[in-house]
């Protein structure tokens, strides 16, 4: 689908969020029991990327929907149509639900869910309202009647972390995040803002020209990539912290699996098609991820050094003289 073969010449409109957390299993989920925990659809092959970083991609599930939706003046729309969900399990380690549309007007008059059904991914609206306008409103979030894919992406993400190839048993303590994201593509120019909203809420507001060649699949691999590298940073911030805190052997202990199995999936831009790496060079300079990364590694791998240096220290006070 491109920017205007669904839109008529309108920029094409794309609402999605994504629900990220870690894999409920004590080790990293090996190979190839992670692309077996990802065969949701009968049929339907599930992608596996082994290079630069395993990542198991499942099939698109369709999901659908009839619902409000509303523009920035608070005007409701009838929304009516598909949703497209899957989920991505990132080094056996982490695992991703996300869920995407794109928005379009439609009639005045509901058809039959054949119609909906043929176009999958796609939601109507009905009524007087642009597409377009449709974006503040849904990453605000305020409506709890409203359109809610992220409300699959959990469901979906909890059918995974069900799944009896896992232990259910956490490695360390990490609290998901989500990322709310609408993008608009065939504007003028390029434009993003990404957002902390909350302790796990997060936005992404992008409007993208025509010569990204950004299609709904590639805007979620995009979106999903990003929620990727905001969890990580999120989650080994705040274990740093407690075992900085806690300055004993318990916290140096809390580091080990955090080291082990997030610290090398730092890889952003990875998979991200070569036309939307422009929003993550964005992202680089404001607000810097990846300076926020290193400052965070640097900072854990400091405070490991200067634990077993009090070790070997308290070691050798110990030891009796001679």
């Amino acid at each position: 689908m491109t920017a205007r073969s669904e839109t008529g010449g309108a920029p094409l409109v794309v609402l999605g969020e994504i629900r990220t957390g870690l894999l409920m299993n004590r080790s990293p989920l090996p190979a190839p029991a992670d692309a077996r925990l990802l065969e949701l659809v009968p049929g339907e092959r599930v992608r596996v990327y082994e290079r630069p970083v395993r990542r198991v991609v499942s099939a698109d599930l369709p999901y659908g929907v009839d619902c409000p939706l509303f523009t920035e003046s608070g005007r409701r729309v009838r929304g009516i149509g598909t949703l497209l969900t899957r989920a991505c399990v990132v080094g056996g380690r982490i695992v991703q639900g996300s869920t995407r549309a794109v928005v379009v007007a439609g009639g005045d008059r509901r058809l039959p869910w054949a119609h909906y059904l043929a176009r999958p991914g796609v939601v109507e609206t009905g009524g007087r309202g642009a597409p377009e306008n449709l974006r503040s409103r849904f990453l605000a979030g305020r409506d709890d009647d409203g359109l809610d894919p992220g409300a699959v992406s959990a469901s979906l993400v909890g059918r995974v972390q069900r799944s009896p190839l896992l232990d259910h048993r956490a490695a360390f303590p990490a609290r998901p995040t989500r990322l709310r994201w609408a993008a608009a593509v065939g504007g003028e120019g390029f434009h993003g803002a990404f957002a902390l909203a909350d302790d796990e809420t997060r936005t992404l507001r992008l409007t993208l020209g025509p010569t990204a060649g950004a299609t709904p699949e590639r805007l979620a691999t995009l979106c999903e990539d990003l929620a990727l590298h905001d969890w990580l940073l999120t989650t080994v911030a705040l274990v740093v912290e407690r075992a900085c805190a806690d300055g004993d052997s318990a916290g140096l202990r809390a580091l080990r699996p955090v080291v082990d199995g997030l610290v090398h999936l730092w890889m952003p831009g990875a998979g991200v098609a070569p036309g939307l790496l422009k929003v993550w060079e964005h992202l680089e300079e404001r607000p810097g991820l990846t300076r926020q990364w290193n400052a965070c590694v640097h900072r854990l791998r400091d405070h490991m050094a200067l634990r077993a240096l009090e070790s070997i220290t308290a070691r050798r006070e110990d030891s009796p003289p001679g």
